[in-house]
């Protein structure tokens, strides 16, 4: 194939030479935009892409993927077949649109599955469950140390009988779940697969998605429990048991879309993701599983922010990244294992309190670079009142609105990867694998994602991203509205606002405490000296937290039963200088 897809006549009747284009270009320079740009002075002095900070020409021509090494067939080749930049899918989303799914997660589980019934009848066909600060911390409710904060920033669960409330669903229209849950994941999967076996759910009619990405958990957002080694094995378990038992699950999910609010660039995302995802990958392999086994399990959630090129660009080189290194790095023979699994969304980090309806106009924006980069299996949109508190109904209709609107009204999913073959979108796809294998070798290099997380690098560097980003929007070099630029003097932010029953925190605390007066608490004991020997032993913990939460052992009861064996972890505060 001719790897110089463009041509200078417009009637293909020679092909341009590199020096032909630069000949071209520079005649264009002096003649037409020179003279123009003299009487009319460019609105900055320089263009950079806001994450990345890497210049943008004002110009890209074939001349620029040819600087790039650019080969159609190894760069972007055909929807469906390695390197897979054009998407996984042979058909995008021509036969079928994305799973349209939304974030959800407070009160109890009576609560919650009121709340999830609503949101399905809204048109949406996944959720994703979060649980509050306690359960993700390993708490029960009655704990002191999360007092305030019980079903705040999530679901309380506490028992099995938490989940057989939640899960009072139509589970005709729920055919996707993704359940959050990192730190305790063993304790959370047992409780859902209890759950589901109480309400006759037959798991092979039902996807569930389990998170179970610890280890973004140390790098930036600070939910974990015990000390990374563990955090890692408790990880594996959970991927050894639903591969085992149940093959239609997705048992791992790295989420990017937690380093890029902490401030990672596009190519961190990628580096950084992909090298915790070789940490699982690893610790899986010795279990005895084959790389052709083990990669189509993984999955990954990204989110693009508010630089169009940039988001839909970071998506592409993503789906190569991946193909190369399960080929490359682990000798993955068979199309599945080099396909990446994905989950897009529109970041949290562009909303903004003030002048709430903008981030309606952000949102769309956002859903449509999601939908242009190839929007993966899922997208799932955050909502515009996020910095102001739990969705409000009106905000969970907007927003699954708003995906229906970007699927079937734009015309942005009628075609397969329209922006191929853009100059610009080529070659800033191509700089990010590029940039994305270099940092990569660098974090192989001292010993893999794990060394990097134990010795702070990750978080020195997001620190640096984190500082430079924010400086950006105090000196005014990137203008956010509302913000920094077309401030209101008298905002009135008239939006709806959803306020959590006072009475919930006492409802559930008294909840578990009748549940631990009216259950076998010697069998109890019995289970949780199992999940102790289990974490001495170094067996798979999902059989002896299955035991325990049927006897109805709280979830920060079996928690705190692995912290006898494996401690708790305190990050070293020299770590975070930048």
């Amino acid at each position: 194939m001719n790897n110089k897809v463009s041509r200078l006549n417009p009637k293909n009747t020679g092909q341009a030479t590199t020096s032909e284009f630069d000949e071209e270009v520079a005649r264009w320079e002096s003649e037409t935009r020179g003279p123009y740009v003299a009487a009319h002075p460019e609105r900055r002095e320089e263009f950079l892409t806001q994450a990345l900070k890497w210049p943008i020409n004002p110009l890209y021509t074939p001349a620029d993927l040819e600087a790039l090494g650019f080969d159609y067939k190894e760069d972007v080749g055909f929807p469906g077949e390695y390197p897979y930049t054009r998407g996984t899918g042979p058909n995008g989303h021509r036969s079928g649109f994305w799973t349209m799914t939304q974030v959800t997660g407070f009160g109890s589980g009576q609560s919650w599955s009121k709340r999830a019934r609503y949101m399905l009848d809204q048109g949406l066909s996944g959720l994703i469950l979060e649980y509050d600060l306690a359960t993700t911390n390993g708490y029960d409710s009655d704990d002191p140390m999360v007092e305030g904060e019980v079903g705040r920033a999530g679901m309380a669960l506490d028992s099995l009988e938490d989940l057989e409330e939640a899960f009072d669903l139509p589970f005709d229209q729920l055919k996707y779940l993704m359940s959050v849950c990192n730190a305790p994941q063993p304790v959370n999967l047992a409780m859902i697969i209890a759950a589901l076996e109480k309400k006759g759910v037959d798991p092979k009619d039902f996807v569930l998605h389990i998170v179970n990405g610890i280890l973004i958990e140390y790098t930036c957002v600070g939910r974990y429990i015990y000390p990374p080694e563990h955090g890692l094995r408790l990880a594996t378990d959970c991927i050894e048991y639903i591969i085992n038992n149940h093959p239609n699950w997705a048992p791992i999910s790295i989420i990017s879309a937690q380093l890029q609010p902490a401030k990672a660039n596009p190519v961190q995302e990628i580096a950084f993701s992909l090298a915790i995802a070789c940490a699982y990958i690893d610790a899986t392999l010795e279990r005895g599983f084959d790389i052709d086994t083990v990669a189509p399990y993984f999955h990954f959630v990204v989110n693009v922010d508010m630089d169009f090129f940039e988001g839909i660009c970071k998506l592409r080189a993503f789906r190569k990244c991946w193909a190369r290194l399960m080929r490359d790095r682990y000798g993955a023979t068979k199309p599945e294992a080099m396909k990446i699994r994905m989950m897009t969304s529109p970041t949290t980090t562009a909303l903004t309190l003030q002048q709430p309806l903008n981030n309606i106009g952000r949102l769309a924006i956002m859903a449509t670079a999601c939908s242009l980069g190839g929007a993966g299996e899922n997208m799932t949109t955050p909502l515009h009142d996020e910095a102001h508190s739990l969705p409000a109904e009106e905000a969970i209709r907007v927003g699954a609105a708003l995906q229906h609107i970007v699927a079937h009204e734009t015309g942005v999913a009628e075609t397969i990867d329209p922006l191929a073959g853009s100059y610009y979108v080529e070659s800033l796809t191509k700089q990010m694998e590029n940039a994305a294998f270099e940092e990569m070798d660098k974090i192989f290099d001292m010993g893999g994602a794990l060394k990097a997380i134990e010795t702070g690098y990750f978080q020195r560097a997001l620190g640096r991203e984190q500082y430079e980003r924010n400086r950006d929007i105090e000196e005014g070099r990137r203008l956010w509205v509302g913000v920094n630029h077309l401030k209101l003097d008298e905002e009135k932010r008239e939006i709806s606002i959803f306020r959590l029953n006072d009475d919930m925190e006492s409802e559930q605390v008294a909840k578990v405490r009748d549940l631990r007066a009216r259950r076998d608490q010697a069998l109890v004991d019995s289970t949780l000296e199992q999940v102790r020997e289990a974490a001495r032993n170094g067996s798979n913990m999902m059989e002896s937290c299955l035991a325990a939460v049927k006897a109805y052992a709280t979830h920060g009861e079996i928690c705190y039963a692995m912290r006898d064996v494996f401690g708790e972890y305190g990050s070293d505060s020299q770590l975070g200088g930048i």
